[in-house]
């Protein structure tokens, strides 16, 4: 079964640790390109690092999630000073909200209630 392709809006999250970006690390899609005679990925990550990827690399480091940001989705990439200005401006924000985690001051959404003993 082959996974879904980026688009512009995607979001992906890494597989494996390379040189560019962390296992689990997420990113969004910024642009779709002509690689040879192949279409080629422009992805920034949460960080702000970003990579180009082929067909190949994204079957093999990325899963393509199933959801696109619309926020981000009718973005037109112009270059990589443009993308990395627009990215400190804040314009891939929407992509990457903040993981809901729980704190110690906070109980987790997900917990087992536990009965106190009498």
């Amino acid at each position: 079964m082959r996974q879904l392709r980026p688009c512009v809006g995607r979001l992906v999250i890494t597989q494996r640790t390379t040189g560019v970006r962390d296992t689990g690390e997420r990113g969004v899609c910024g642009e779709e390109y002509p690689f040879g005679h192949r279409p080629g990925w422009r992805i920034l990550f949460e960080p702000g690092r970003d990579d180009g990827f082929s067909p190949d690399e994204v079957e093999l480091i990325l899963e393509v999630t199933g959801e696109i940001c619309p926020d981000v989705a009718d973005y037109e990439f112009k270059s990589v000073l443009r993308w990395m200005s627009d990215f400190h401006r804040g314009r891939f924000a929407p992509a990457f909200p903040p993981e809901q985690r729980a704190t110690v001051h906070e109980p987790a959404t997900n917990s087992i209630p536990v009965e106190t003993p009498p």
